[in-house]
């Protein structure tokens, strides 16, 4: 049998190549991989902190009175303005979980008018920081806005009063609530005060 030739000359060895995943990853590589590591575990943590309050279901009681109502005719800009006095008993301590941060509960006065079917205004408001504060408790309380129609729709005319609220969490969705079911409605006198 034949042998191999071999070239003639001294033999010259090759470097090796190493594979590239062995290479060394510089400290940005790793920095930046560590980063965007730690950014998705708390990206999870914080998806499943909100998953676990949305099944949380809040049963506040709310309890809307008209005290006192002024009506006024306005002839400059041409409308009519309403000063109402409220009592207010609003429990919303149920609303409050580990993931609230806060409330901002207002009250809306809704009607309707020849010129638009829905009228929302809001005419007194509070932000809530705790738990201990979440029962609104007021047997006379002015409006912090006053009740003012585009034109001359608010006299004679019936009136809702809505208790309503936007949770703030630490983390999740912001969201926005109606007592709907415990509503006050009133008659708004036909002359003016």
């Amino acid at each position: 049998a034949r042998q191999p030739r071999r070239p003639a000359g001294p033999l010259k060895s090759e470097p090796r190549k190493r594979p590239s995943s062995a290479l060394m990853h510089s400290f940005w590589q790793r920095l930046n991989a560590l980063f965007f590591y730690t950014l998705s575990v708390l990206g999870f943590l914080a998806f499943m902190a909100a998953v676990s309050t949305h099944f949380h279901r809040a049963e506040p009681k709310v309890e809307l009175n008209l005290e006192r109502i002024l009506l006024r005719k306005i002839y400059g800009p041409g409308h009519d303005q309403a000063i109402l006095s409220l009592g207010i008993n609003a429990d919303l301590r149920s609303v409050f979980n580990w993931n609230v941060k806060q409330l901002f509960a207002f009250v809306t006065a809704e009607y309707e008018t020849e010129a638009n079917v829905l009228n929302q205004v809001v005419i007194w408001d509070a932000v809530i920081s705790d738990k201990e504060q979440a029962w609104i408790r007021s047997d006379f309380v002015v409006n912090k806005y006053s009740l003012t129609d585009q034109g001359y729709g608010l006299r004679d005319n019936n009136v809702t009063l809505v208790m309503n609220w936007n949770t703030v969490p630490a983390t999740g969705l912001l969201t926005l609530s109606h007592a709907f079911d415990q509503v006050h409605r009133f008659q708004v006198p036909s002359t003016y005060s």
